[in-house]
């Protein structure tokens, strides 16, 4: 039986924020590189060079199992000094069942790089509070709709589309809210079919007169006719991306474009399987309806009244 945890702390959106610094080649992020160049002039040019010689992916999976169960997971600074602390032993202790075939740097140097980039990471960049607010909220609602919901229907809400398959045998999955990588969701596969899913939370509307990001996504993910047709042809079913590209001609880079867009908006959902970890894609039916919901709110919904 797969067992599935919600978990929120502000030590997972920190490490969170310092891969999204450093996913710099990714343009799909809403922060940007606009977000990236303000907490640059904060950083010593010794880190940068640090970090761009270290693949952050290769640890930080280990580092939200290790976030997990702390004592000290809900403050920055105390989880800091408790992790620094931490004996090769006790670290061990952590992380043993997810370890496999082990840590190529060794848990030591893994436990001293992560405390010096996290350290650093945390001094030139303080996260809002209401973003860790934003995210609390999403774990409580996550937690209480996985009473009612199978997991798979559970992720699938969460991430706006990843869907899972029901015969592949995971032993856990971690859920985690994460903002700055938003609007994308992020996977990482740990042995002992452990899933560990960042997925995005998007800032509440708080001007009724400005559209959501979220419906802004899904309008412009519409406008435009290779789009449409995509997501006419995925209307039938789950496909995979070389069928996609026979079907419509469109090349590699440009049939990735327009599907980032379409997944971003929520508009279609991307089936995983193990252990390749490709996905075929169909649409998601559902997306039209919050679409038609979201245009009405938007539209027809403000309070014209105090105009």
């Amino acid at each position: 039986m797969t067992h599935i945890r919600i978990d929120y702390s502000p030590v997972h959106e920190l490490i969170t924020s310092l891969y999204a610094y450093t996913d710099n080649k990714n343009q799909m992020h809403d922060l940007g590189n606009k977000w990236r160049k303000e907490i640059e002039k904060k950083l010593p040019a010794s880190f940068t060079d640090k970090l761009a010689e270290v693949d952050l992916c290769e640890i930080i999976s280990y580092l939200h199992l290790v976030i997990l169960d702390s004592p000290e997971k809900d403050n920055i600074e105390r989880f800091l000094s408790w992790f620094a602390d931490l004996g090769e032993g006790q670290l061990y202790e952590i992380l043993a069942p997810y370890l496999g075939d082990g840590l190529p740097m060794g848990l030591k140097a893994f436990r001293e790089l992560s405390v010096e980039f996290m350290t650093e990471w945390y001094r030139a960049y303080t996260i809002p509070p209401e973003i860790h607010e934003l995210l609390g909220r999403s774990a409580a609602r996550m937690e209480q709709l996985s009473r009612e919901l199978p997991y798979i229907d559970l992720i699938d809400e969460a991430t706006s589309g990843i869907v899972l398959d029901s015969e592949d045998d995971y032993h856990a999955i971690l859920l985690i809210p994460t903002y700055h990588i938003k609007p994308l969701n992020r996977m990482d596969y740990v042995s002992n079919q452990q899933l560990i899913i960042s997925y995005a939370v998007d800032d509440e509307q708080l001007d009724e007169d400005t559209p959501t990001n979220q419906l802004l996504r899904m309008t412009k993910g519409l406008a435009d006719e290779k789009r449409l047709v995509l997501l006419h042809i995925l209307a039938d079913g789950p496909v995979t991306f070389t069928e996609l590209q026979q079907k419509t001609g469109l090349s590699k880079s440009n049939l990735h474009y327009h599907l980032s867009l379409l997944k971003t908006a929520g508009l279609l959902r991307m089936h995983f399987k193990m252990p390749n970890e490709r996905y075929k894609y169909s649409a998601r039916p559902e997306s039209f309806n919050q679409l038609k919901a979201f245009l009405e709110s938007y539209v027809f919904g403000l309070n014209k009244e105090s105009k």
